[in-house]
């Protein structure tokens, strides 16, 4: 069984049960499960250059698709 296929199932059962005491342990069992941001993964030059992006982005300093094409073209030739 794939994991996708897992999920759906143990989805199902969750949903067709009607015992507290499995649902709060089930509940228990993900709250011990120590989610990783992966944000926190990333290096920390990946992200204030993420974060730079998206000042400038808010901003307004933004390029369109067309000015990025045209000044690749003058730029590079091609």
């Amino acid at each position: 069984m794939d994991i996708q296929t897992l999920k759906i199932d143990l989805a199902r059962k969750i949903l067709n049960s009607n015992k507290p005491s499995v649902l709060e342990e089930i509940d228990e069992i993900l709250k011990r499960e120590d989610p990783q941001d992966w944000w926190d993964e990333l290096p920390s030059e990946i992200q204030d250059s993420i974060l730079e992006g998206l000042n400038e982005s808010e901003s307004g300093n933004l390029l369109t698709h067309e000015q990025v094409v045209q000044e690749t073209h003058s730029k590079y030739g091609f």
